[in-house]
């Protein structure tokens, strides 16, 4: 089995390098643009820039004239602070639970306001290599 877990690593690392290089040289290709799509290009950013520095002046404009902005923005930071901490009440709630329970994996339906609500927990297998997260 250590043999067959040698030989899969050696032909990942393998096809990664192979994939990498493949990737580089289609990179070489697609750099080599004419003059005129590159004009293009540099165009488009400059007047992305000049669009988003237009709007941040605007939003600074606004944050100045318009009180009830201002409110409204102190309103939805207090609402992303009570759901992070609704969340954090939660997370504790549910791994004290499962520990109750002495199984991490819980699947059960929740109704709240009337409204049904499915609250599910597993345990997940990740194998890293080196430090990176391995994908399937």
């Amino acid at each position: 089995m250590a043999d067959n877990l040698h030989e899969q690593l050696k032909i990942i690392l393998e096809r990664q390098e192979e994939l990498k290089e493949l990737k580089r040289l289609m990179k070489d290709i697609e750099d080599d643009v004419p003059m005129e799509l590159e004009d293009l290009l540099e165009s488009l950013k400059d007047l992305k820039k000049q669009a988003k520095d237009r709007k941040d002046e605007h939003i600074k404009q606004i944050m100045t004239d318009n009180n009830d902005y201002n409110e409204y923005r102190e309103k939805v930071q207090a609402a992303k602070e009570a759901i992070a901490e609704a969340k954090l009440k939660l997370f504790t709630e549910v791994m004290n639970e499962s520990r109750e329970q002495g199984d991490i994996d819980m699947d059960k339906t929740v109704t709240v306001s009337g409204m049904p609500l499915r609250l599910q927990t597993q345990k997940e297998l990740t194998i890293y290599l080196n430090g990176k997260l391995l994908k399937a």
